[in-house]
């Protein structure tokens, strides 16, 4: 018992923390249960996916009402390409080494958090080519709609190739290439995580691979964490949020070649 209540702990605070940058937390939810718990892969990936996809919908809640920072159009168009990419990368993997493309995720990982750290974010041209004017709730701005539909398939590509989300790069290319505003590419950036993880969440639902006992612990921790980290993100200033980002960019890149190395 000791063991799930320290798990909830570090489940609760991964979930404020990186729900305050509009992300979810999967690099750490699975390796905590793991490790503490003892439990096989499978049904902590299933508990994992189900962590996921509520603080998914919890932050979509709190970014998209209460900081009207999702721009919808946007999201679902992001969501709908990084799907449809992400299949085809998945299925076109077979014969091809993982390990040159995990390298290359990682080097991506690495620039995008580099070039946010010094803030290098391009300038969009209004009524250039590819640009398309938003205006909604949250605010007006100029995004370039074929660089992010260029950049979030290459990202949906490459990551349904070695088997794990791009969400992370999802982020970084609508700041640094296409011109969005960070807390808006963060307000939006929720609706993807919810999107991804509902699906492999609803797959592990369908297997009855769901562990309810502790997904309704671990869920509880989830929802009161991302509601904190949430509605913490306005008060936090850009350039907290943004070098925040980058060390999380980091962090990512430094669990995923510790993997690799350790798969060789």
């Amino acid at each position: 018992m000791i063991e799930i209540m320290i798990a909830a702990i570090l489940i609760f605070a991964v979930s404020l923390f990186f729900s305050m940058f509009g992300r979810g937390g999967g690099e750490l939810y699975l390796p905590i249960m793991i490790t503490l718990l003892g439990i096989s892969f499978y049904t902590a990936a299933g508990v994992s996916l189900f962590l996921i996809f509520l603080q998914g919908l919890s932050m979509v809640f709190i970014y998209s009402q209460k900081h009207k920072l999702t721009d919808w159009p946007v999201a679902l168009a992001t969501a709908f390409i990084v799907g449809i990419s992400s299949f085809l990368g998945g299925f076109l993997s077979k014969g091809i080494p993982g390990i040159y493309l995990k390298m290359l995720f990682i080097g991506f990982l690495i620039v995008a958090a580099f070039l946010l750290f010094l803030n290098k974010n391009v300038n969009v041209k209004a009524k250039g080519f590819g640009v398309w004017h938003r205006r909604f709730r949250g605010g007006e701005y100029d995004l370039n709609i074929l660089y992010l539909t260029i950049g979030v398939a290459t990202a949906g590509f490459l990551a349904g190739m070695i088997g794990i989300s791009g969400c992370g790069l999802i982020i970084p290319i609508a700041i640094l290439i296409c011109g969005m505003p960070l807390r808006i590419a963060m307000g939006t950036n929720t609706f993807i995580v919810f999107a991804s993880s509902s699906m492999g969440f609803l797959g592990h639902l369908v297997k009855g691979g769901i562990n309810w006992e502790l997904a309704l612990i671990f869920g509880a921790a989830i929802v009161v964490g991302s509601q904190v980290g949430s509605r913490l993100h306005a008060k936090a200033s850009e350039k907290f949020l943004r070098i925040g980002f980058a060390a999380i960019l980091i962090f990512a890149a430094s669990i995923m070649t510790l993997k690799t190395l350790h798969a060789m």
